[in-house]
């Protein structure tokens, strides 16, 4: 499958749940199955996977290649500072009901644009800028449409 989207110029998202996913990912690189530079999103709270800490995201950002991309997020609980510190230590970030259907403690969300909303607040307040499309395949190195 990985040379498959090599051929199609397809770069895969590849999630990464716990440490030894990284291993896995480090492993079809060499083999050649995968493509540098390669990039990850860091998935923390899941059942079965890491916690949603700042210390575990740390750690699993130092493991991977230097020139890759990679974003996090914190399911439940750990939405909110997962969220701060992939931003302050130059990450990307996801939103959605995907992760997370509560917005705030008790809050069952309505809908994925106060996901986005709240985001766009945060990114403004941290001084840096929200990515266009554009920007954003050149970010991933993907061709522009």
């Amino acid at each position: 499958l990985g040379m498959v989207m090599q051929e199609n110029g397809i770069k895969p998202e590849i999630e990464i749940f716990d440490a030894g996913m990284v291993y896995n990912a480090l492993y079809y690189l060499k083999k050649g199955i995968l493509k540098a530079p390669l990039h990850f999103q860091f998935v923390l709270g899941a059942a079965g996977g890491m916690d949603a800490t700042v210390e575990n995201l740390v750690f699993l950002k130092s493991l991977i290649p230097a020139g890759s991309t990679w974003g996090a997020l914190g399911i439940g609980k750990g939405h909110l500072p997962i969220m701060y510190a992939a931003l302050a230590l130059g990450g990307h970030v996801r939103v959605g009901m995907e992760d997370n259907i509560l917005y705030a403690k008790g809050v069952l969300a309505k809908s994925n644009v106060e996901f986005v909303e709240r985001t766009k607040r945060i990114v403004r307040e941290l001084n840096k800028e929200i990515a266009t499309p554009d920007e954003a395949r050149e970010i991933l190195g993907l061709k522009s449409l």
